[in-house]
């Protein structure tokens, strides 16, 4: 184990510790959370080494080396932070990393949140075993909540500790995985506490711009690779009108002064007519990216909260980008001083 690794994982020790401490009632999840993070630093080897050693196939190492590429663009070209983050990288033996967990009311749009020392209060949960996960939200919905549990290939330790490249993220598509590095290294950067919509919207947002900055670097803009991310990124906006659309239905249902039964027996409406209209919005789109959506899927207020999390309308952050003369790295700047009260209201539902 090397220095930097040992460091880190005194730090969990101290950091389990204190959590420990000032959460009695969740002292096996934090155990969970503190062991998984552990197996995480622990099994860390540095990237370069992985690139040398050929245990990966050819398409891993090219991926380990768009991610290291990808990292060095958001370091140098939109100033945020690193430090160690993606040099290092660990095979997880499993397709993710962490199973996410967030619930909501059945007859409103407001979600459960949990609250950490830390971080704040936050509208999701993560856990190392999907089972847990499972049992968990078996119990909310005991309790009458929506839930919904979905596999997270990466997250962001939020600069407490260096963040690995992890063997589940090598299965991105290369647009996927150079926004997930950027997303995940604007956390490291810039978190309001207890302010997740808004945190989780600002990281889309410069993932986005810096992915099309990256290809335009890399490709140039005529290029065929920034021409489909183009599409792409038009399809998204068709998909998140079609998706917000729902949204708008449900909230305008829950407001109606009726009983919750007669709620939930009409949303059950709206959610059988969301799948059956969507395929009315494939003309409109320019690739298949969003066509199997609903294949799976089981619509619930907690899935849909899930969605509007990072797809909520990105005015604000245009305007503030174009306030800072177009330049990511003005903007990141200007954010980092951004307290709770300079959030627009729209961003505070979580």
């Amino acid at each position: 184990m090397n220095y930097s690794i040992s460091a880190q994982v005194w730090r969990l020790s101290g950091l389990s510790c204190c959590l420990l401490l000032l959460n009695g009632c969740g002292i096996s999840f934090l155990w969970h959370v503190s062991m998984g993070q552990l197996g995480l630093l622990t099994g860390q080897q540095r990237v370069e080494a992985i690139l040398q050693d050929g245990t990966l196939s050819e398409k891993d190492r090219k991926q380990l080396r768009l991610a290291l590429d990808a990292r060095q663009f958001a370091i140098d070209h939109i100033g945020l932070n690193a430090d160690r983050s993606y040099t290092q990288f660990v095979n997880v033996d499993r397709p993710y990393v962490v199973y996410g967990l967030s619930a909501a009311p059945q007859d409103a749009l407001k979600p459960y949140t949990w609250r950490f020392p830390i971080i704040g209060r936050v509208p999701y949960k993560g856990y190392f075993k999907k089972e847990l996960a499972l049992r968990e939200a078996e119990t909310l919905q005991d309790r009458g909540y929506d839930t919904y549990v979905r596999g997270v290939r990466a997250y962001s330790t939020l600069g407490y500790f260096n963040d690995p490249i992890l063997s589940t993220m090598l299965g991105y598509h290369e647009f996927s995985l150079i926004n997930t590095i950027i997303h995940e290294l604007v956390h490291r950067t810039v978190w309001i506490q207890g302010s997740v919509s808004f945190n989780e919207s600002f990281a889309s947002f410069v993932a986005d711009k810096g992915v099309q900055a990256y290809l335009t670097h890399r490709d140039g803009e005529n290029a065929p690779s920034y021409q489909l991310y183009q599409d792409i990124r038009a399809d998204r906006r068709v998909f998140r009108t079609y998706m917000l659309g729902i949204v708008s239905q449900l909230d305008a249902l829950y407001r109606e002064p009726i009983s919750r039964e007669a709620k939930l027996e009409r949303r059950q409406a709206i959610f059988e007519a969301a799948r059956t209209n969507y395929p009315s919005v494939f003309p409109k789109m320019k690739t298949k990216s969003y066509r199997r959506y609903f294949e799976g899927r089981q619509l619930n207020n907690a899935v849909l909260l899930s969605f509007r999390r990072y797809h909520r309308d990105t005015s604000f952050f245009e305007d503030a980008l174009t306030a800072n003369g177009g330049d990511l790295r003005r903007m990141i700047v200007a954010f980092k001083k951004l307290g709770k009260e300079d959030i627009p209201a729209s961003f505070r539902t979580r």
